[in-house]
Order: C-alpha cells, then sequence, then structure tokens
C-alpha cells in the first residue's frame, strides 16, 4: 500500500515518481551539431554538451574503474544492494571511499532528477522524511530500470549522463575536454581521473585542483587493485604517473562561440518554435551552405586586413577623439552616452540612487583587466570608461559571398571577433 501511495503521489505527499513511459523512453539532452556543406563541424548547441555513445566505444578501463569505485557488486544486485548499503556504512566509518547507492540507483537520479523541488511532495517539508521518501523512489526506479534494460544498456546510459565539470556531460564530452581523446582511447590512468572526479567534480576537478584530482586518481586506482582488475605492481607504477591532462580541444569549443552559428540560430529559432523542436536538446545534425575552406580563408583575410587598418587608424588618432561631427568637432558626452547603454551603468545607478555623478566617478575607478587587441589579449590597469573607449576605438567590419546561380551563402564572417562584438554585421548592419 505504501508502494502504490509512494507511485501514485497519494495526496501529493510524495512527489513525482517516473512512469513506465518515463522509463522505456528516458530523455536525455542531446547537443545539435552545426556542419558546413563539406561536413566540417563548426559549432554546437547545448544546454549541456552531451554526445551519448554505445557501450563498445568506452574502453574496458572505463567500465572497470567504475564498477570498482561506485559498485562492486553491480552485476550481482537487481538495482538496490542491501548487502552493499550494510557494508558501504561500515566501510565509510573505517575510511574506505566507496559509497552506498548502487549505478542504478545513481542513474535514476541523474536521469530523472529525483532530488530536485518538482520531484518532491508535501512529506518533503518534513525534516530527514524528505531524504527517506527520495531514497524509497530512487529504490523503486532503479528496480524498474534493471527490469526493463541489460546491465550494458544502464551502465552505457549512466556514463552517458553524468557531470563531469566544465560543462563536460557523459564519458565522450569528457574524454575530449580533458584528453582530447574518444573514450574508447581512454587508458587506465586517464580512466581512473575520470571516474574519481564523479566523487565531487568541483573538489576534483583536474584543471582548478590537479593535486586533488591525482590524489583520487590514485584512490580508484587501489579500488581496481581491490576489485581485481589491476595487479599491486601495475598500481604502484601507473600511480606515479601525471595527470598528462590535453586541453587541446577547449580550442575547438572556444570556436564555438561564432557569428556563423549565432546567425544559424537566429534563422532556426522560428523555426523549432513552428516544430516544437528545442535545437538544444534534440541532437539534430543541421547542415548549412557554408563552404569550409572559403570560409576559413574569409576569416583570415578579414583578420589580416582589419590589423592593418587598425594600426592605422591608432596612428592617425593616437592621443586624440575620433568621434567627430562633419564639421570636425569632437561630438560632446559620446562615450558617456555609450556608458549609458551598458547593464552595469543601470546597477550602478540602483545602487547609487540615480546619482549620475557618482555613477561615473565608480566608472572611471582603475582595475586591472585584460582587453582584446590585434596582437593577442593584453593586461592593462583600466577603468571600466577607458575600456569602452579601447572597444570603441576598434574598427569592425562584415563580409558575406554568396553564389550568385544558387543563392546558397558560402562565407559569413560577421566581425572581427564574437567574443567580445556580438553585433553581426553582415545581417544587423
Amino acid at each position: 500500500m505504501f508502494t502504490c501511495a509512494v507511485q501514485l503521489n497519494f495526496l501529493w505527499l510524495f512527489g513525482y515518481s517516473p512512469t513506465r513511459k518515463d522509463i522505456l523512453m528516458p530523455t536525455l539532452n542531446v547537443a545539435s551539431e552545426l556542419y558546413t556543406a563539406d561536413s566540417v563541424l563548426i559549432g554546437r548547441y547545448f544546454d549541456e554538451d552531451r554526445d551519448p555513445i554505445p557501450f563498445d566505444s568506452i574502453s574496458s578501463d572505463v567500465i572497470n574503474a567504475l564498477i570498482a569505485t561506485e559498485d562492486i557488486r553491480f552485476y550481482k544486485h537487481h538495482g538496490v544492494d542491501f548487502l552493499g548499503l550494510a557494508s558501504g556504512i561500515v566501510s565509510t566509518l573505517k575510511g574506505d571511499q566507496r559509497g552506498a547507492s548502487t549505478i542504478t540507483q545513481q542513474l535514476a537520479k541523474n536521469l530523472f532528477k529525483t532530488r530536485y523541488s518538482h520531484s518532491q511532495g508535501y512529506l518533503s517539508k518534513i525534516p530527514g522524511l524528505r531524504i527517506l521518501v527520495t531514497k524509497y523512489k530512487e529504490w523503486m526506479t532503479a528496480y524498474k530500470l534493471e527490469s526493463k534494460y541489460s546491465k550494458k544498456e544502464i551502465i552505457t546510459m549512466y556514463l552517458n549522463t553524468v557531470s563531469f565539470s566544465n560543462n563536460a556531460f557523459g564519458i565522450k564530452s569528457a574524454s575530449l575536454r580533458y584528453f582530447n581523446k574518444l573514450p574508447s582511447q581512454l587508458n587506465t590512468n586517464e580512466s581512473a581521473l575520470l571516474v574519481g572526479m564523479l566523487k565531487g567534480t568541483t573538489i576534483y576537478n583536474p584543471i582548478r585542483n590537479p593535486k586533488n584530482a591525482l590524489q583520487r586518481r590514485n584512490v580508484v586506482l587501489s579500488q581496481m587493485q581491490k576489485a581485481g582488475f589491476l595487479s599491486s605492481d601495475e598500481v604502484a607504477q601507473l600511480a606515479q604517473d601525471s595527470l598528462k591532462l590535453d586541453l587541446g580541444y577547449h580550442a575547438k569549443v572556444d570556436a564555438n562561440d561564432s557569428y556563423l552559428r549565432s546567425a544559424v540560430y537566429r534563422w532556426l529559432d522560428k523555426w523549432s518554435q513552428d516544430n516544437e523542436i528545442d535545437i538544444n536538446k534534440a541532437g539534430l545534425k543541421i547542415y548549412t551552405t557554408i563552404d569550409s575552406r572559403m570560409q576559413k580563408i574569409a576569416e583570415e583575410v578579414v583578420a589580416k586586413k582589419m590589423k592593418e587598418l587598425q594600426r592605422r587608424l591608432e596612428n592617425t588618432w593616437s592621443g586624440t577623439e575620433p568621434w567627430r561631427d562633419k564639421e570636425g568637432n569632437v561630438i560632446p558626452d559620446f562615450l558617456e552616452n555609450q556608458a549609458r547603454k551598458l547593464p552595469i551603468y543601470q546597477s550602478l545607478m540602483q545602487r547609487f540612487n540615480n546619482n549620475e555623478d557618482s555613477v561615473f566617478q565608480e566608472l572611471r575607478k582603475k582595475k586591472e583587466m585584460e582587453v582584446f587587441t590585434w596582437d593577442g589579449m593584453k593586461k592593462v590597469n583600466y577603468s571600466t570608461m577607458d575600456s569602452l573607449k579601447h572597444y570603441v576605438m576598434m574598427l569592425n567590419t562584415g563580409m558575406m559571398a554568396m553564389n550568385p546561380y544558387s543563392g546558397e551563402i558560402k562565407v559569413w564572417v560577421g566581425g572581427i571577433n564574437h567574443h567580445f562584438f556580438k553585433f553581426d554585421h553582415v545581417n544587423q548592419g
């Protein structure tokens, strides 16, 4: 009767529980990908950067590390491991790193957001009952998952759903983000590092906390030895190795911020609403008419020419103000009027009770910052007004090339740098 009451959310006491339909068709938010006409990936659209892969595309070292660390009896239970729960409590008291939840329970939590407020009922407001009801729902959901899916499918779904920090969701995104390789190519140490992150993606983040990540990786190696996946000699040798991160993939991720990607997104916005499809979650493959070779040449030519023109401008107007009227007179309050369009201006006006003198006094305070230049990012001691002047002085441009016979757009360069200048000079100018 209690189980039925929880399942039916009797009197809204228990909150939402996954239905049979949810179990049969669990929802994964999958990134959509943007390609050129010659099939070169040029951008991704996502809320969570996830690209699911099948079981046979994952290194066996990842599977072994996960089972050894998170659920040593994974192949011996049906979703809930009461023996493992008891031994997990004892192990925790002894200082062992192994948790008590099974992989299937963690999958239930990840897939159906069982700990979020929308899954909670009125009983969650009573201290102590919230976690008990939530755990019970996770047990029931884990049992349902085990009844529907094989162990391989469950472990694959789990590795495709977990977060690895730095906006990497799923083992493929994590593998590319930290080691610039596919999950099938991960070695033992790399696998142990990624699995070790699951205990705490912030504290064991190898970019922000490399020392903690190294220690946690070695703990996972020890767990793999206890489970019989590694020998003591292998662990001793592997533990001497450094993290050996390869963050080259970050450059590709940064390239995701482009005028072309944003222009396509604007075009797709109405289409996605008309078809009730969220392109950030639908896993679409979107093909443009862009020619990747022509696009690359165009971007290089624009950068080369604009760098030269910017140098000319600075040589001509250095120490003076170029914003002038037709008679050559400096336009009064030009920078101040630009500043009034900034979000920080509105925020400071609220903070200083609409006292504009105090606002501009704050905007003229110097501080350390980095600004974009054609010679790379430059560290400067600028005020907000100095920074605004620097960016207003930057020349900008737009470039588009079209096949006149078919109307296909082959090149799209909306400006000099989309990260710093969002205005698209092709279709917004």
